[in-house]
């Protein structure tokens, strides 16, 4: 019962509830390209508190993220939505996946392991 009185659990679950009527009362054929948009960004922010959620998780299960949680869940996030966005613009290739993931550990270990803590 201890998840029920999480904020997390509670804001997932609304945003789950929200793409699912978001989703089924929209036909991407006949709607605004602005809703496309919105749509995107929406299901960008429900992955995004997932998988924050899954790496908050994580630490029961003896995998501390630590400082870093926020920024993995951002890259990840990043990640799976321009690889989603060239997919239905019917751009992805295997190609394009290969090298775009490599990419992106490359920058997220540049970003998050790069700074030196030295003061001058």
């Amino acid at each position: 019962m201890s998840l029920l009185r999480h904020g997390r659990f509670w804001l997932l679950l609304g945003l789950l509830a929200l793409d699912g009527v978001f989703f089924t009362a929209t036909n991407t054929g006949k709607v605004a390209s602005y809703l496309l948009i919105v749509g995107f960004l929406l299901f960008a922010l429900t992955v995004y508190y997932i998988i924050g959620s899954l790496l908050a998780a994580s630490r029961f299960y003896g995998i501390a993220i630590g400082r870093h949680q926020r920024r993995l869940a951002l890259f990840v996030t990043g990640g799976f939505g321009g690889l989603l966005a060239l997919q239905s613009m019917g751009e992805l290739s295997m190609r394009d996946a290969t090298v775009l993931l490599p990419l992106i550990l490359v920058l997220y270990v540049y970003l998050s392991y790069g700074r030196t803590n030295l003061k001058a």
